[in-house]
């Protein structure tokens, strides 16, 4: 069994540099096409998914199917989100992005260049916006999501040749790699985890041997 673990695709937001957090932002024709060349570096490579578990975002969902082959083409009168979306995709809630609360959608590079400083820079002392989350909150999703996958794993849920992909987002992704290596907060984003790039997390039975390694860089760097 392996699992992989997948950030969305490109969205306009990305390209226009605003924070997209946890608002329903679909992809964009750049981030359908990443996900398609994704479905075929998995196909290439032996690692075509068994089971999808996506964000809630439409975003997420949508690359997910992308990339695991799942038919869409009858969800195409408006746009993937957990309310329309194939039968096939489990939803995880712990797996939707960070939230900014009242700075989502805007340009904060434009509006307070001081508060991304503090968001991405010194992560270890950020203070959210009104309404958005911490870094302990975010990376306390991502751990709900392992364990909840651990468990699983120790109930003898899935087969040795299952491939489980998990569709995430950029900070929540960041989230899992701090959970999973027990990493300090100041180096929580000393990685790029590009839109589509791929990490494989390794899940051992009582959390000792936890890791993850990546797999491919995916395409442009975007928020």
């Amino acid at each position: 069994m392996r699992i992989l673990l997948v950030r969305h695709g490109q969205t306009d937001l990305n390209v226009q540099k605003r924070l997209q957090g946890s608002s329903e932002i679909p992809l964009n024709a750049r981030g359908r096409q990443q996900a398609s060349l994704t479905h075929e570096y998995v196909v290439e490579n032996g690692l075509l998914p068994t089971k999808v578990i996506s964000s809630p975002l439409g975003r997420a969902i949508e690359t997910g199917c992308i990339i695991a082959g799942i038919d869409i083409s009858g969800f195409k009168e408006k746009e993937i989100t957990r309310d329309y979306m194939p039968d096939s995709i489990e939803i995880d809630n712990d797996l939707i992005e960070m939230s900014f609360g009242i700075y989502e959608k805007r340009n904060m590079g434009q509006e307070n260049p001081k508060f991304l400083h503090e968001c991405f820079d010194r992560p270890d002392g950020y203070n959210p916006p009104k309404d958005g989350e911490c870094y302990d909150e975010v990376v306390a999703r991502a751990g709900n999501v392992v364990e909840r996958l651990r468990k699983r794993i120790n109930a003898g849920e899935f087969s040795k040749d299952d491939i489980i992909m998990l569709v995430s987002h950029g900070a929540l992704s960041h989230g899992m790699f701090e959970y999973i290596k027990k990493t300090p907060r100041e180096k929580y984003w000393n990685v790029d985890f590009n839109n589509c790039a791929i990490a494989e997390l390794f899940i051992s039975a009582d959390g000792n041997g936890d890791d993850y390694k990546f797999i491919s860089d995916g395409f442009e760097k975007n928020w």
